[in-house]
């Protein structure tokens, strides 16, 4: 053969060779694109029929069918934990006939300790199983898969053959990681529900409590304002002792909504028409003797001609009574205090302001006066429990009404709130409108 024909045919087989490299580079390819592909569809099985979960248990059993379908096992157990006895219980097995000896597993079982202490599914043998795991015997060659969830809970599944429990390596590793994220989802799930059994005990156990101390106080107050009645019907009680013994009747009686709101915290405050003059004057006589001994100026502005309005009585004075004794209270040491109480009637509803020209308090506090447990004085000092002005504002609130604040700090400071008039019920309009405290000018200076 000449040079010619030679190197034709070594171009012929050189053509040969890489077609056959070619051809064989895209069969391996195509198989292992079919075996990723697989992979992935046993786990996507196993994930879309657990989407909707009812409880541990049964989702794990769905998860044992399901790899067991998609993975072409020949048989599969599941085996969770029992905290009573640290060992395992079988919970849910798929073609297997003897389970007798598989029913329990004890905490020092070789396959169980193996497979929970790996991170990875583990492959065995038949003779290195055991006699326990022989129900799942399918042949002489037949080798056990263990998937370890944590300490929650054990997959087993079987295979003829090595080879094939190798080859579904990837997607058990796949299903063991989602088996064990969905464990812990139930594991918090667990934390979480003891968490509000804990609190909903208890809350149980301090309205327990809370209803025993209010029936016991109303008794008490009903007690002191029986002996305070008394006091006063007695012959030669006069002048300051007098006045000491109705103030004592009066922080009595405003005392006793709040054993009433103990006892059934959810009641409803019934709204009834009011006289301006009348709640505006009592509240003033309880500031004129809760000021004596100070120097204290006081003034009640009641415009004219002012309609009755909606709300209920206690709960109005105990609003004024404390709004009024916030003002001499956080402006004890100020000098020429000045203290006024000013109601006057502004479209559909009543308006009382309670101001004061003490120090007088930061913007920055403004937004936060009427929070629970927020104290601060124009100071800056905390002062009281915070409660006082949270208890003002859902009394106003659940009346229907507004309330608000305005300060200016180093001049005056002003609590208003106003409730409907007798002229016109609140609508739906009317209370939707009364969450939103008017702007600064709508105030009477």
């Amino acid at each position: 053969m000449n040079a010619t024909g030679s190197a034709w045919w070594l171009m012929v087989a050189a053509g040969v060779f890489v077609c056959a490299v070619l051809w064989g580079v895209w069969r391996v390819g195509l198989w292992l694109l079919q075996r990723e592909r697989t992979w992935t569809d046993a786990v996507g099985v196993v994930m879309a029929d657990t989407v909707t979960r009812r409880d541990r248990e049964q989702t794990m059993s769905v998860i044992l069918e399901r790899s067991v379908e998609a993975l072409g096992a020949v048989s599969g157990t599941l085996h969770l934990f029992q905290p009573e006895t640290s060992g395992y219980r079988l919970a849910h097995a798929v073609n297997v006939q003897y389970l007798d000896r598989l029913v329990t597993l004890p905490a020092d079982d070789p396959v169980l300790q193996r497979t929970l202490s790996s991170v990875m599914p583990i492959i065995l043998a038949a003779d290195q199983a055991g006699s326990r795991w022989n129900s799942l015997s399918v042949g002489p060659d037949h080798v056990i898969v263990g998937l370890g969830l944590g300490h929650q809970a054990l997959l087993g599944l079987t295979w003829p053959s090595a080879q094939q429990a190798e080859r579904q390596l990837p997607a058990l590793q796949g299903i063991q990681r989602y088996s064990r994220q969905v464990l812990a989802e139930f594991a918090d799930l667990d934390a979480r529900a003891a968490d509000i059994q804990a609190l909903s005990e208890s809350l149980d156990h301090y309205e327990r409590l809370t209803r025993t101390a209010a029936h016991d106080l109303a008794n008490k107050l009903a007690a002191a304002q029986a002996l305070l009645d008394l006091a006063c019907d007695c012959v030669g009680v006069g002048g300051e002792a007098a006045e000491l013994v109705i103030q004592a009747q009066e922080q009595v009686s405003l005392s006793q909504p709040l054993v009433d709101e103990l006892s059934d915290p959810g009641h409803e405050i019934e709204r009834e028409p009011l006289q301006v003059e009348e709640l505006a004057r009592l509240a003033a006589a309880m500031l004129s003797r809760r000021r004596r001994g100070q120097d204290v100026a006081f003034t009640l502005d009641i415009a004219p001609d002012l309609p009755a309005f909606w709300g209920q009585r206690l709960a109005v004075l105990r609003v004024l009574d404390n709004l009024l004794s916030n003002a001499l209270k956080h402006n004890l040491t100020r000098p020429q205090l000045h203290v006024w109480l000013r109601v006057w009637a502004k479209d559909d509803q009543v308006v009382f302001e309670v101001g004061d020209n003490g120090a007088g308090v930061a913007d920055e506090s403004l937004p936060q006066l009427f929070e629970f447990g927020y104290r601060v004085d124009s100071t800056g000092r905390a002062r009281g429990h915070g409660l006082g002005l949270w208890s003002s504002r859902r009394l106003i609130q659940a009346l229907g009404g507004q309330i608000w604040a305005v300060s200016l700090p180093g001049q005056v400071t002003r609590f208003c709130f106003s409730l409907a008039s007798v002229t016109e019920w609140p609508n739906a309009d009317t209370a939707a409108r009364a969450m939103v405290a008017p702007e600064v000018t709508e105030v009477i200076s």
